[in-house]
């Protein structure tokens, strides 16, 4: 049969709608497949996963995930990356409310352009090795630094890095302190390489920029402003070997007292922790072992949990905590006496339906207008209440919660009661910035040291004034928890798992 040439037209389109509809069909099959494949590994992931369901609330204003970080730097060789602002109303004007979290990461052989910061940098390897050299009051001095150390650069010092290793990626956590614009911090680069990364020398007059070197105009804009390839660059290995011979692998002993032009890394990895036992560890860096950072009123831990375990609740008296999730994944729990504690699970049941439709970046602005407006009433509702009754309050705390896994970031303010669960496939490590940590003591509020048992152990007439009938269940109940600072977590304790 011969066809016509619009019959012809229309078989071809046929022909093509059955295979655009084969490729829809063969598409979503797959993506079944998928699902189902991913639905059995998260089942053959165990507790692990199922901690991950459950939370849906963001946490905010105390927690970050990775959404909340803004890259300021990308290319092959590394990326630089910025946590936002901590700009709501309950941290802003806290000890951490100029402070920011960042994020460094350069590939094998990496070089990364000297320059300066408007800040103050404390920073932690969280994986890989480097060198580091700083040019500081006249003098050059160059670090080994590897996973596991913590080091302090001053605002204003000259420094450029470089990746040693040739197959692992260098990643550093760092929190900066500006100095100069609250909450703000710039990076000088004196050598720039056109649009990507400019010079600040780019920014004087030329009779500035000739006087001060004593040269032609067209000689320095050679040098400083069409040098360099970019922020981060790959660099030949035989240059890497050279600045790793410079550089001193000595590190700070972590105890005892330290120049203040003592600047060497020190390995909080392997310190000998302050807390240990089966279920984790805890190892810190004070101001008594580190000079630099009592000039910045602060303290670096990193808390180490078995998987499942949990850290006890507890609080800091003093110091408000920027905790930086390194390894593994689980959750944590604050009481909150400045959030409303009527509406909270209203809003979380509210939060589980909205998660069916609309973008993470919606549903957390969503959610946070909706967190301004509910403040806003409770505190109306505080107000008249509080005229009705002669100027009494209702004391309530609203638990804030959420999942955490890797580069998840959480504030502790002080004083708040708060605590750290591992998931049940790994272990979960924490990395803790303390901000105003002079005289700073911590608290837990279970286990030996705890104050409700030295209540209810050393003192009879507060106990029986406290709970009057009930100060014998209460003696046997402060007895229970025979662990200290790091205990059996939910899932361990309703499965009966003993100790490791």
């Amino acid at each position: 049969m011969k066809l016509t040439a619009r019959s012809r037209l229309l078989l071809v389109l046929a022909l093509a709608i059955l295979s655009l509809c084969l490729s829809v069909s063969s598409a979503s099959d797959w993506d079944t497949e998928r699902e189902e494949r991913g639905g059995q590994s998260a089942g053959r992931q165990g507790e692990g996963e199922q901690e991950q369901g459950r939370y849906s609330s963001s946490g905010r204003p105390y927690h970050y995930g990775e959404e909340s970080f803004k890259y300021r730097t990308t290319t092959r060789h590394g990326r630089f990356r910025v946590l936002e602002r901590f700009t709501h109303e309950l941290l802003r004007d806290s000890p951490v409310g100029d402070r920011r979290v960042a994020v460094l990461e350069a590939a094998p052989r990496a070089f990364l352009q000297p320059s300066h910061y408007d800040a103050d940098e404390v920073f932690y390897v969280r994986e890989g090795e480097g060198v580091v050299v700083m040019l500081w009051k006249g003098k050059r001095q160059s670090f080994c630094v590897r996973e596991g150390d913590v080091m302090v650069i001053p605002a204003g010092a000259t420094v450029y890095s470089a990746n040693t290793h040739d197959s692992r990626w260098f990643r550093v956590v760092m929190l900066l302190n500006p100095v100069s614009t609250p909450g703000r911090f710039g990076e000088f680069f004196p050598v720039g390489s056109g649009e990507r990364q400019e010079s600040f020398f780019g920014a004087f007059s030329d009779d500035i920029l000739q006087a001060s070197f004593n040269a032609r105009k067209e000689e320095v804009e050679k040098v400083f402003e069409e040098s360099s390839e970019g922020e981060i660059t790959q660099a030949p290995e035989e240059q890497i070997r050279a600045l790793s011979k410079s550089c001193s692998s000595s590190r700070g002993s972590g105890s005892g007292s330290r120049s203040e032009q003592d600047f060497k890394p020190t390995s909080i990895a392997s310190k000998k922790p302050r807390y240990s036992n089966n279920h984790g560890r805890l190892s810190e860096i004070t101001g008594d072992e580190c000079p630099h950072l009592r000039r910045l009123d602060m303290e670096v831990g990193l808390a180490n949990i078995t998987r499942g375990s949990m850290m006890a609740m507890s609080y800091s008296t003093r110091a408000t905590k920027i905790a930086v999730v390194v390894e593994g994944n689980g959750y944590f729990e604050m009481a909150c006496p400045h959030m409303s504690g009527s509406s909270s699970r209203r809003s979380e049941r509210r939060r589980e339906r909205e998660q069916e439709h609309g973008s993470e970046q919606e549903r957390r602005e969503r959610q946070e207008r909706e967190h301004e407006q509910s403040s806003e009433e409770e505190r109306r509702r505080e107000r008249e209440q509080g005229q009705r009754e002669g100027g009494q309050k209702s004391r309530g705390y609203r638990q804030v919660g959420a999942n955490i896994k890797e580069g998840s970031v959480i504030v502790l303010p002080a004083a708040h009661p708060a605590t750290f669960v591992a998931g049940g496939d790994g272990n979960l490590a924490v990395l803790c910035f303390g901000v105003g940590a002079e005289r700073d003591e911590k608290v837990f509020l279970t286990g030996k040291n705890s104050p409700l048992r030295q209540l209810v152990e050393e003192d009879e007439a507060a106990r029986k004034l406290v709970f009057g009938e009930r100060a014998q269940e209460a003696e046997k109940l402060v007895r229970g928890q025979s662990d200290d600072v790091f205990v059996r977590g939910p899932r361990q304790r309703q499965s009966g798992v003993a100790d490791m």
